[in-house]
C-alpha cells in the first residue's frame, strides 16, 4: 500500500472510532517512505485521558481492528506511556494522521520534547559508554 493510500485508509479508520483519541501518528518505515512489502505499520496514539498502567484498555482491540481494516500487521504504541526517546522519533519523523484534540496534542508535544531534551545528555553518555569495550 502506497504511503498516501495508507494515510487515507488510516484517516478513514480513525474517523469512525469512538475511542478517547487526541491524535494519531504514522511513524517508522511507512512514514519515512522506506517500507518494504513485509513492513509493518507503526502507529502512535495519544489518548485524551491517561491510560491505566495495566495492559487492559491499551489498544489491543484497536490494533486488531486496524490490522483487519488495512490488511497489514500493526505495531500500536500508546504515546501516553511510551519512553521519551521513542516519542521523540515519532514526533520528529512521524506523520500526523488525525487530530481530534489540538490543545491536548500541542500540550503533549511540548511536554514530550522538554522531557526528551532534559534526558538527552544522559542518553548521549549512556550510548557513548555502551560503545566502549568491556574491561
Amino acid at each position: 500500500m502506497q504511503s498516501a493510500a495508507l494515510i487515507e485508509s488510516l484517516r478513514q479508520f480513525f474517523a469512525s472510532r469512538g475511542e478517547d483519541l487526541a491524535c494519531v501518528y504514522l511513524f517508522g518505515s511507512q512514514a519515512r517512505g522506506t517500507a518494504g512489502p513485509a513492513s509493518d505499520v507503526d502507529i502512535g496514539v495519544l489518548l485524551v485521558t491517561d491510560p491505566p498502567r495495566t495492559l487492559e484498555g491499551l489498544g489491543i482491540d484497536l490494533a486488531a481492528d486496524l490490522e483487519a481494516a488495512i490488511g497489514r500487521h500493526v505495531d500500536l504504541v500508546v504515546l501516553n506511556r511510551a519512553p521519551a526517546d521513542l516519542i521523540h522519533r515519532v514526533l520528529r519523523n512521524g506523520v500526523l494522521v488525525c487530530e481530534r484534540d489540538r490543545a491536548a496534542r500541542i500540550r503533549f508535544e511540548v511536554q514530550a520534547r522538554n522531557a526528551y531534551f532534559d534526558l538527552l545528555p544522559y542518553l548521549r553518555e549512556y550510548r557513548q559508554a555502551a560503545r566502549q569495550p568491556l574491561r
